[in-house]
């Protein structure tokens, strides 16, 4: 049952570690702890249980998840998600949580792949929302089998793998009952409130009239295919015609070249890159900025917080917009630095220090590096420009290059 392809890809990506589940202890999630177990062998995956803590009973669920994977020989920890009061809940804020809590267990583990147990049946109630949405061509390729975990920065550097997105859902059940296996059946899948469970119900009535639902996930594949290759030569275009500069990217317009798709593709990413953001423009906006930012008459312009400035000899350069005041910055105004661990500073940089007493603060834009006198040493911290891992993030993991 496992997608043979997203499998080698992984196992491309992950080298020797384990793979880490997401295991919730529905039945999609155990069905695929089971077949990787069988796949590779109990010592080559783990699993984390992400208590959303949201409702009465997660906790002993949770626990219940544990016992089932530490009965096939995994060893399983349960995450714990703390809300801030009144922090928003609701169903895109847990997964965006869920993802950051694996993403921060996963890196804590030195581990590399996380395994996500979506079917053929949540791609198509994807597809389906996306386009009731008015979701554009690139939205209607659905879920991703093999990416980077969609969040940043904590998703730097971990891929994403979902091996069983051709799968039906009660295909996993029925294989789950012939071992005679059990799983939990979370209360939230059938609350209407929630809009996955009400185009869910929808599929299912459209399916009771003849209507198969994996055609909206042949589809999902097809323009998965055509997104794959602009995103290939996306990634060859960024590396040929964009020069990084620790906190600006210059854009040499006369290696700016490809279809409209590919140069807005590639603009997104470095756009994206240059501000530290987790999402890039769409790419409807896109089209606009790239023809804009491209034509010879172009001075200067501003768009999603990225400042266009032309250095004439057909070269622009992107830089974060200034914070006007009434903007809050991401980060405190100044963070002390834990010898020996990495501290991400506004999504843009990578901050490391090897002795104690060193900080990081604003100045302006611009993180700046001091020590506190009353500290001895002067090894200077290391500072490290995220922005071309942002870039490689928006793009599924090139498991042709060195892993991680």
């Amino acid at each position: 049952m496992l997608d043979r392809l997203t499998i080698e890809r992984m196992l491309a990506w992950t080298g020797e570690k384990p793979v880490l589940v997401a295991l919730s202890g529905g039945g999609d999630s155990v069905a695929l702890l089971h077949l990787l177990v069988s796949e590779l062998g109990a010592a080559r995956v783990c699993a984390a249980i992400v208590d959303h803590a949201l409702r009465d009973g997660s906790a002993d669920d949770a626990a219940r998840a544990r016992s089932s994977a530490e009965a096939l020989g995994v060893r399983a920890e349960i995450l714990t998600l703390n809300w801030a009061f009144g922090a928003n809940r609701a169903q895109e804020s847990a997964r965006a949580a869920r993802y950051r809590a694996l993403c921060a267990h996963a890196r804590l583990q030195g581990l590399n792949t996380i395994a996500a147990a979506h079917t053929a049946d949540d791609q198509a109630e994807t597809v389906l929302m996306r386009a009731a949405n008015g979701s554009t061509w690139r939205g209607l390729a659905g879920i991703a089998p093999f990416a980077f975990a969609p969040v940043w920065p904590e998703g730097r550097g971990l891929a994403l793998a979902r091996p069983l997105l051709e799968v039906r859902r009660e295909t996993l059940r029925a294989y789950l009952r012939d071992r005679r296996v059990a799983w939990l059946e979370d209360p939230a899948n059938a609350n209407t409130i929630h809009e996955r469970v009400r185009v869910r119900a929808r599929l299912s009535a459209l399916q009771a009239e003849g209507f198969e639902p994996l055609r909206l996930t042949r589809l999902a594949a097809r323009l998965r295919a055509r997104l794959d290759r602009i995103d290939g030569e996306a990634r060859v275009l960024v590396a040929e015609a964009a020069v990084f500069e620790r906190d600006r990217i210059v854009l040499r317009l006369s290696a700016w070249r490809g279809s409209r798709d590919i140069r807005c593709r590639a603009l997104g990413a470095l756009m994206a890159a240059v501000v530290g953001a987790e999402r890039e423009p769409s790419s409807t906006k896109l089209a606009e900025i790239e023809r804009r930012v491209t034509s010879p008459e172009h001075r200067g312009s501003t768009h999603s917080h990225v400042e266009f400035v032309s250095l004439g000899e057909g070269a622009v350069e992107l830089r974060r917009e200034t914070l006007r005041r009434s903007e809050e910055p991401r980060e405190p105004a100044m963070v002390v630095l834990e010898p020996g661990v990495e501290t991400i500073w506004d999504n843009r940089f990578a901050v490391a220090a090897a002795e104690p007493g060193w900080r990081i603060r604003r100045s302006g834009d611009t993180p700046v590096l001091d020590r506190d006198p009353i500290f001895p040493g002067t090894q200077r911290p290391t500072l490290r420009s995220l922005a071309a891992d942002r870039v490689a993030h928006a793009f599924a993991p090139d498991i042709n290059r060195a892993k991680p």
